[in-house]
């Protein structure tokens, strides 16, 4: 059986460790079923650090590859697999749902015995085989693959000498895995992800487009319709409706008509959703920072019809970084301590990150992210103030350049 160490992710010289993806599938003793979008680290994650006896790729044909690269047919596939697992083994099957129905009907009826690995990357399909109609409902563990832990970017990052600042903004984008394709230390950050991003013009869409491959095309074009109304700063169920509305994507300016599409889209793990304190609504944000900034560019700016300058790609970079720091630390601290996430909106202040225990905030946040002057720190502390809880933060580039007698001020070096 292969044995190797918990590193998922190795482009070019950049190493960043998944450990607790790697564990996971290592330690379950059930069948599990990896799953999410293209271009993640799932292929090379379970292939590379995973224990495994046998590897088989699925072609479009429904004939499978072997880990040493030999062709065989689906007869023979099903052969290998049965004996391989009524003898205990451990085995990986990619990108399976090539196979079919009736290699769902197999695996329903085949003893369950030894350990099998499915991957995929058809999102859709990987939820309705855990669904209530599902031949293989129950038979399997799931562990959906996403972004990048940040925390594990930022480790990874350690060693190159960036600033505290450049190191945040770098490792977030960093999370989506097609942008280690780009690292270079010797470029500045922004520049860095500017370039990320007008590298991915034509890759993103086609990313998202694979995602809802096997829903008809109307279908489809409301998804990408809810990832572009969230993109752009519309947050709320309403202002997507309108959006998709004005567009003429769907027939009513009515929310609860695409309450459908944002349960499916926070389900695959394209979006989130996160509670308004104290109010019976939520608000939206995109899960990735890199397809967030494309959307938003794409609806500002129409990088996907014309040509984009380098100037222009670094603008759209300092738009957006702030919001993308606030949301990504949110998310961090939230995962940190076990707690919710929620945004405060009151009549005279906002708070938007209010991290809750039992309904209750045990932590407020506020980020702030450039240059901070003794203003900035006393609104914060103004606004945090008026929260009721435990704890209250002010999250900065370089906490040794602020000073607060009422706040936590934290950097990216607490993040551990």
């Amino acid at each position: 059986m292969k044995k190797f160490k918990s590193i998922t992710m190795i482009i070019l010289f950049m190493i960043i460790e998944r450990p607790e993806e790697a564990k996971r599938i290592n330690e379950l003793k059930k069948w599990i079923l990896v799953y999410g979008r293209r271009k993640t680290g799932k292929t090379f994650l379970v292939a590379n650090f995973v224990n495994y006896d046998e590897y088989f790729f699925v072609k479009t044909s429904k004939s499978a590859l072997t880990k040493d690269g030999k062709s065989i047919s689906y007869e023979a596939f099903i052969e290998v697999l049965k004996r391989a697992l009524d003898d205990g083994k451990t085995v990986v099957v990619d990108e399976f749902h090539r196979l079919g129905q009736d290699f769902l009907d197999f695996l329903h009826y085949t003893n369950k015995r030894g350990k099998l690995i499915l991957i995929s990357s058809t999102l859709f399909l990987s939820k309705k085989l855990v669904s209530t109609r599902s031949p293989i409902l129950g038979l399997f563990a799931e562990v959906p693959i996403g972004l990048i832990s940040l925390k594990d970017c930022l480790k990874a990052l350690g060693k190159y000498g960036f600033s505290k600042k450049d190191r945040m903004e770098l490792a977030i984008m960093l999370r989506e895995p097609i942008s280690i394709d780009y690292f270079d230390e010797k470029k500045p950050v922004r520049e860095n992800i500017a370039l990320i991003l007008l590298s991915s013009v034509k890759t993103i869409p086609a990313l998202v487009g694979e995602v809802f491959y096997e829903e008809e095309r109307e279908l489809s074009a409301i998804y990408e319709g809810v990832l572009r109304a969230v993109a752009s700063g519309r947050s709320v169920s309403g202002e997507i409706a309108s959006y998709l509305f004005s567009r003429r994507l769907i027939k009513k300016d009515d929310a609860s008509i695409i309450q459908p599409y944002l349960n499916n889209l926070t389900s695959l793990g394209l979006v989130k959703r996160i509670e308004v304190l104290n109010k019976r609504k939520y608000v939206y944000k995109l899960t990735s920072p890199l397809l967030r900034m494309f959307f938003y560019a794409d609806e500002k700016y129409n990088i996907s019809e014309r040509r984009l300058s380098n100037i222009e790609a670094l603008r759209i970079v300092d738009e957006l970084m702030p919001r993308i720091i606030e949301d990504s630390i949110r998310e961090f601290f939230a995962e940190k301590y076990g707690l919710r996430e929620s945004v405060l909106q009151a009549k005279d202040f906002d708070v938007d990150s209010c991290l809750l225990k039992f309904n209750k905030p045990e932590i407020v946040l506020e980020v702030k992210w450039g240059r901070i002057n003794s203003t900035d720190v006393r609104k914060a502390e103004e606004n945090l103030g008026k929260v009721p809880s435990k704890r209250k933060i002010l999250f900065v580039p370089d906490k040794r350049l602020v000073k607060s007698s009422k706040l936590e001020v934290l950097d990216v070096d607490d993040v551990f």
